[in-house]
């Protein structure tokens, strides 16, 4: 665990389950985790969090603040930060209407927990 036990996630979905699932598995795996379950609600913690966060790790489709637009805001804010989408929709359809980036992480829900860690090092790996 060494290296990830320093790493902070910040996990976005407006659906309690998928975030409960997230925020626990993580945590098992040595992540410091913050939740949220809108876009304006991790704005705040953001605010609030005077650490560094390494993974913004957010749905793609949000009511009142799409994962894309909620990721610029983050950007802006915290230059170097990781994303990684995830979404029930295919990662085509998903990201088309909600994010402008092109080469993006994504995970595709539903997941298992050992494939969401696995994408999470990979990205935070630089993957």
């Amino acid at each position: 665990m060494g290296k990830t036990a320093k790493q902070t996630i910040l996990v976005v979905d407006d659906e309690a389950t998928i975030r409960r699932l997230a925020v626990d598995e993580l945590k098992a795996h040595g992540y410091e985790v913050l939740a949220a379950g809108s876009g304006a609600e991790a704005l705040a913690l953001l605010h609030g969090h005077e650490g560094e966060i390494h993974l913004l790790l957010t749905d793609v489709s949000m009511p009142g603040m799409s994962g894309g637009e909620l990721a610029e805001a983050v950007g802006a804010e915290r230059e170097g930060m990781m994303v990684l989408y995830m979404s029930g929709f295919s990662a085509g359809a998903a990201l088309h209407d909600n994010v402008r980036e092109t080469g993006v992480a994504f995970l595709a829900k539903p997941f298992v927990p050992a494939t969401l860690v696995k994408k999470v090092r990979a990205v935070l790996a630089g993957g």
